[in-house]
């Protein structure tokens, strides 16, 4: 890797250099040195919106930030020479699942050490229309996380499809005036309680039968407690997950979708993100373009849209062959059923009826296409017959003489076989991070099972397309991963290396950064050497303190 420093970023803009004349003098007007918590020495430190990193020493002071300047002999209780290191505010992640490891009895999993390793300091939950859990409010989540504790801070969202389902269950009724004034009523309490706007999935079974009037409706009244809409859109690929020819579900396109939520921002004056933002399946790839020129027509007509994504070709191992939508087939029948019950009904309709069997066999070949193709769909996990691991679709039909769509029933209705697809292109998914207003996040949560992006977002980016690949500079990352989530949720004390604002600082080292996971094994990445989350050090020399440092935010 080049580190040959660029002459440019020794020349610090003017308002920073201001900052680093700053001498602290106290009321008598004599100079004295201050005693701080931390100081951090010597670091070479971007602040957040996107301009070069300046040599700059910052002082910590009751978890915020004090002083940001040449500090000289000032002291603290600790302080850390930094030379060769990097500095920057501590990341916030738009698209987390952290709830996941939050609402454990469990320190360790609540600490969501794989987010620290990461730098993170802020995730943003209640993602995918559900809020955690249908039963328990904003308020009670926050009481209940902040007296156990919690890693990294927390920002929350109303999940309208939770929403939807205390009001009129998740199931394919269109809600009444009376049922949408309840509706309102919950997305009012909701954000009341402290939540930054609402969320949806549109294309998940509990969410795909929301229309977007109904969707207009709830974010006019987040919009008039001004927060903003984020959603797993209808579609990302050539149809929506749920759609098979069999169900009556509308098809739409990723285009359409990323149409659809524009529609919304428009109608309700609220801004709008979209969630993982990709172009999967084969007919999609190459549309990423198209989709960028769609959301920022939209920004230049005056709609604040934004998104994220994550930066991986791959989907979530952690999942099925998924080649049967067995929701779609079975409808409110299969709700409730375990798994081998669903696959059992499908299994022997499809025995018992010929026309179903045809259909369901049309769906199949349709999917594989969604997935990129047989032969980018490699098996992951294969209890029946482990010789199969690691083989396509397409080698595995050839193997057993027999076409993918019987190898598709082979692997799933009688076996349950997990499979990786790789549905994504990486010239679609560079496109989208070179965008200005696409933030990189994990959509990661905690688990034995889960996608390496949960573990290796954001070193991920650093070093692939950073500082290997130099797809985006460093100031731009930067910026992306910390002002850019900072401005979406409307926060204005974090998101910035700046005096007066919370102490939630990472530094890295640019030579060891660096994503390990695998869809394989779950491993923390590598590089953070410091990480600072309110003033309190939740990694020290690389290493996890133990420390619960995390609070959660609430929209004021």
């Amino acid at each position: 890797m080049n580190t040959q420093v660029d002459r440019r970023h020794l020349i610090p803009l003017v308002g920073l250099l201001m900052l680093l004349s700053q001498v602290v003098m106290p009321l008598g007007g004599t100079a004295q040195e201050p005693s701080y918590d931390i100081i951090l020495r010597g670091g070479r430190v971007f602040d957040g919106a996107g301009n070069p990193w300046v040599y700059a020493d910052i002082a910590v002071d009751d978890g915020r930030i004090a002083v940001v300047g040449a500090l000289g002999t000032i002291s603290a209780e600790r302080e850390i020479d930094l030379e060769g290191l990097y500095v920057m505010p501590g990341i916030i992640d738009v698209h987390s699942h952290a709830n996941s490891g939050f609402d454990d009895e469990d320190p360790r999993a609540r600490a969501t050490i794989n987010n620290l390793m990461q730098g993170i300091t802020t995730v943003v939950i209640g993602e995918n229309g559900s809020a955690w859990n249908r039963d328990s409010s904003i308020g009670d989540k926050a009481e209940e996380w902040s007296q156990n504790g919690i890693g990294t801070n927390a920002a929350m969202l109303v999940g309208i499809d939770s929403v939807r389902h205390q009001v009129i269950d998740s199931h394919d009724v269109t809600p009444t005036a009376e049922d949408l004034i309840e509706m309102r009523a919950l997305v009012r309490e909701g954000m009341e309680g402290g939540a930054f706007g609402i969320s949806s999935a549109l294309d998940y079974w509990d969410g795909h039968f929301t229309t977007t009037e109904e969707i207009i409706e709830l974010a006019k009244e987040a919009a008039d407690l001004g927060g903003f809409y984020s959603s797993h859109i209808r579609s990302e690929g050539t149809r929506s997950l749920w759609w098979v020819e069999s169900h009556p579900s509308r098809r739409i396109t990723h285009l359409d979708a990323v149409k659809e939520i524009i529609e919304v921002g428009r109608a309700a004056d609220i801004p709008v993100h979209i969630m993982h933002i990709k172009s999967t399946g084969i007919p999609m790839w190459g549309k990423s373009q198209t989709a960028t020129a769609l959301m920022e027509k939209a920004r230049a007509e005056g709609i604040d849209i934004t998104a994220d994504q994550y930066p991986y070709t791959f989907s979530n191992p952690d999942r099925t062959t998924e080649l049967f939508k067995w929701e779609a087939y079975l409808g409110e029948d299969g709700r409730g059923l375990k798994r081998p019950e669903r696959m059992a009904l499908i299994k022997d309709r499809m025995t018992n009826d010929p026309v179903f069997s045809a259909q369901v066999e049309k769906d199949v070949y349709h999917e594989i296409l969604a997935r990129g193709g047989s032969d980018r769909m490699w098996v992951t996990e294969f209890e029946a017959n482990p010789a199969y691991v690691g083989k396509t679709l397409d080698e595995l039909a050839t193997l057993r003489q027999e076409s993918l769509f019987e190898a598709g029933k082979y692997l799933q209705l009688e076996n349950a076989a997990r499979i990786l697809s790789y549905t994504m292109i990486e010239d679609d998914l560079e496109h989208y991070l070179t965008r200005d207003y696409i933030a990189p996040a994990t959509d990661g949560g905690v688990g034995a099972r889960t996608h390496p992006r949960a573990f290796g977002t954001f070193p991920r980016v650093l070093r692939r397309y950073v500082f290997d690949k130099q797809v985006i500079t460093l100031p731009f990352f930067v910026r992306k991963v910390t002002m850019l989530p900072a401005s979406i949720l409307g926060l204005d004390n974090r998101g910035m290396i700046k005096e007066g604002y919370q102490a939630d600082i990472m530094v890295f080292n640019p030579e060891t950064i660096r994503d390990r996971a695998t869809f394989d094994e779950n491993m923390y990445s590598e590089g953070v050497e410091y990480l600072l989350i309110n003033g309190k050090f939740a990694i020290d020399g690389g290493q996890f303190t133990g420390a619960l440092a995390g609070e959660v935010i609430l929209r004021r």
